[in-house]
Parts: C-alpha cells; structure tokens; sequence
C-alpha cells in the first residue's frame, strides 16, 4: 500500500462517526479515499456505500477508477466487480456504488433500507443539500461490530448548505494555509480534514500547478 499523507491520516485512526473532507481540484482526495476503500475490503464485515448526488453508469466511471488503483496495489483477482459493486471475495466486504437522485427518481428510500453498510461516502457533497435525506441514510448506518463512518467530500460551499448548518455553524474556527484563511470545523463529533493543490503538489502537472497559481494571485 502507498504511505499515506498524513493530512488523511485521522480517516484511518479517527473513531469519530462523521469526516468532512474539504478543498479544490488536485487535493488528492480522491486517491485517499480510494485507498480508505481498499483497506477496508481487507476487513471482514466492511460494507461502503459510496454515493454521489447524481450518478450515472458507474461501470463507466467511477468503476474503472477503483479497478485501476486496485490493480496498482492489490491482487485484482481477489474481486468480483459488476456494474455496481466490487466484492472482496476473500473477506466478502463490499463497496456499493449507487446516486441518490437517478432517472427514476430519488433513491434514498432504497439506500437506507441497505443492509451491513458500514461506512457511506458522499463524494461532490456541495451538489446534495437535502438534510432530510441525509439523516434518513445516515441513521441506518448502525453497525455494533465496527465503526460507523459518513465521510462528506466537497469543494468550498455556502454557508446556506446543511452540512455548513448542521456541522460548522458555532462550531469553526480560522486555519490559514499558505496565507489563505478556511473555516475549520470543531464539532465533537466530526473529524474535518481539509487540504489545497499544495498538499499533493508533487503528484500535479507543472503546468497545472502554474495556471493555478496564476489564478490564485489575480
């Protein structure tokens, strides 16, 4: 397994139940939640439901990227992967892929009805703003043999979104990173990591990296 940053370090020693990810593009948000997933195949019991507001075809895109990192630092031949789920054989922990809003409408009724899910991740959490549906997926997650995990990811939002409401209202205090100011999240119960471009700037494109400091002073 790669090492982990340690900025993402409190997803795997954490016992809080929610964890709020934050910060733009080029983060690595994504490589460490990829990562969060596979070690949690690893383990008996393990089932992740990994939700985005609106998802379509998960074969085609989500799918492909968790087979591609999967392959990188595992033994590919230890999963069963369909359209919508990869299984670890070995353990028969399981990662769900599924959007809360589809064609057919909202789905929420189906996922909190889910059996032996363990951990739920949002990913592009600034695009579902239903707090209903959230709490009525977030309170199905009760396994009593492992940790309960909701993990929200999101680029910066509005103060008129939920989880800013539900979670950092009364709750933040001012964290600068690299003379830019964000609001960090205290509640007991959450486990707020936010990270910028400058925390995986050795994985980035040079160019990239210039055009967005180029952005960053104008």
């Amino acid at each position: 397994m790669p090492k982990i940053k340690s900025k993402y370090k409190p997803l795997y020693t954490s016992k809080k139940r929610y964890f709020i990810l934050t910060g733009g593009r080029g983060s690595g948000k994504t490589f460490a939640i990829q990562d969060l997933i596979v070690r949690l195949l690893e383990q008996i019991g393990q089932g992740i439901l990994y939700t985005r507001y609106t998802m379509t075809s998960a074969e085609k895109t989500i799918i492909p990227l968790f087979t591609s990192y999967i392959e990188k630092v595992s033994d590919i031949n230890k999963y069963d992967i369909t359209k919508k789920q990869i299984t670890n054989k070995q353990t028969g922990a399981f990662v769900m892929f599924s959007g809360i809003k589809t064609s057919s409408g909202d789905q929420t009724g189906n996922l909190k009805s889910l059996p032996n899910i363990t951990t739920w991740i949002i990913e592009e959490g600034e695009d579902y703003n239903n707090e209903l549906s959230f709490t009525d997926i977030d309170d199905s997650i009760r396994s009593l043999e492992l940790q309960n995990r909701v993990i929200w990811i999101q680029n910066p939002t509005t103060r008129e979104h939920f989880v800013f409401k539900k979670f950092f209202e009364g709750n933040y205090t001012y964290k600068s990173i690299n003379g830019f100011k964000y609001q960090n999240c205290t509640h007991p119960d959450v486990e707020h990591v936010h990270t910028t471009y400058l925390d995986n700037i050795e994985n980035l494109d040079s160019n990239k990296v210039d055009q967005w400091e180029k952005i960053k002073t104008t």
